[in-house]
């Protein structure tokens, strides 16, 4: 374990598969020039979200082994990690 290791949050890498999930899914969305995410208020594609979900828990699919098969954490943080994001990415922000 490395010195930084001691500042990460516990849940930063079960945050990490909800977001990516959330992108994939096309509940967040990730800006091709900034790399900012963006919460644009997609609430249509959570369904998709979950069912990708449940897809890489059926198959035992290694990004979601931070969960140890705890399907529920893993939904809530679908919808829990988008309070963290604003509806632009930084670069349409700045305008």
């Amino acid at each position: 374990m490395g010195f930084l290791d001691f500042f990460r949050r516990p849940d930063a890498a079960r945050d990490r598969v909800a977001i990516e999930i959330d992108i994939a899914a096309g509940v967040l969305e990730e800006c091709p020039v900034c790399r900012g995410v963006s919460d644009r208020q997609r609430d249509d594609r959570l369904p998709a979200a979950d069912l990708i979900a449940h897809q890489r828990f059926d198959a035992n699919d290694a990004s979601v082994a931070p969960f140890a098969g705890d399907r529920d954490d893993l939904l809530q943080r679908l919808r829990k990690v988008r309070d963290r994001f604003g509806y632009n990415c930084t670069c349409q922000d700045a305008g």
